[in-house]
């Protein structure tokens, strides 16, 4: 009896010492003064249509709403966030044209017990909203005091329509170790440089050198025009014949380029390449 007795005394204080501090902490939250945004997110959400056991006669149809964070870079000075947005890794190429700053999903991180309110017009937290111009919002701490915030949403990524991952094939004719064939299903991506531009990769498959880069324009007639990157290891060239293309109908390019190894006409290094989106 005298150590369930004891035992009993041990739980009475450990739930007093306990009440004690929630106490406390309670009545420091609620004096708190704190009304700052220390971060600004946002979400895009959209309709996915997923199908499993596809030409099978087990195949299925699944329809998911999809949330994703977007990437972004922040910074705050004084009563300014300055957010500027990317698009995370494997976001689906499909959506990233749809996405818009005029409708999309705005989220700000403030202190406990604090409360965040629209000013004006701007758009209401968790709802899709307009993000296209600077919008303001006012924090108040729990102990009533209070102060307006801005947030500044820089312009999306710029994507074009020829942006996406391709199945790559073709060869690279090299002066030393002549004709070489891309394997089978080898993928590359191209980047959106501008409206009207990709950055691509030459031959990855046998260089493995992130560093040979290049540019691909496209021109109103479908031709394309190669280029160099200034960023590039290495000089790329677009060949004089045959012209470089693009076929909307297969969304394909054949393109033909070269450059020379170390700038020396000698090392050359003359490609085929035919990019066919997956």
């Amino acid at each position: 009896m005298k150590h369930k007795y004891l035992h009993f005394i041990i739980i009475a204080l450990g739930a007093l010492v306990m009440s004690s501090c929630l106490k406390k902490d309670l009545s420091q939250m609620n004096n708190s003064s704190l009304n700052d945004i220390s971060d600004f997110n946002l979400y895009y959400k959209y309709i996915d249509t997923v199908i499993d056991n596809k030409g099978t006669p087990q195949e299925t149809t699944r329809i998911l709403a999809k949330t994703v964070q977007l990437n972004r870079a922040k910074t705050i000075s004084h009563d300014t966030v300055y957010v500027t947005p990317s698009f995370p890794a494997g976001f689906p190429r499909s959506e990233k044209t749809k996405v818009t700053l005029s409708k999309i999903w705005g989220y700000a991180n403030i202190p406990e017990a604090a409360i965040i309110s629209p000013v004006g017009a701007s758009p209401a937290l968790g709802k899709p909203g307009d993000f296209t111009k600077p919008v303001q919002y006012e924090v108040m701490a729990a102990n009533g005091s209070k102060k307006s915030w801005v947030i500044s949403i820089s312009p999306l990524p710029v994507v074009n329509q020829w942006e996406g991952s391709y199945i790559e094939t073709g060869t690279l004719n090299h002066a030393s170790a002549g004709l070489q064939t891309c394997p089978a299903d080898y993928t590359q991506e191209l980047i959106t440089i501008s409206a009207n531009k990709l950055k691509a990769t030459a031959a990855y498959w046998y260089f493995a050198n992130p560093g040979i880069t290049y540019f691909i324009t496209m021109n109103s007639d479908n031709t394309v025009t190669i280029s160099s990157d200034p960023d590039a290891v290495v000089a790329v060239q677009q060949e004089t014949t045959p012209a470089s293309t693009y076929d909307p109908v297969n969304k394909r390019f054949t393109l033909n380029y070269y450059y020379y190894s170390g700038g020396n006409p000698a090392n050359w290094r003359r490609f085929h390449t035919v990019l066919a989106l997956k």
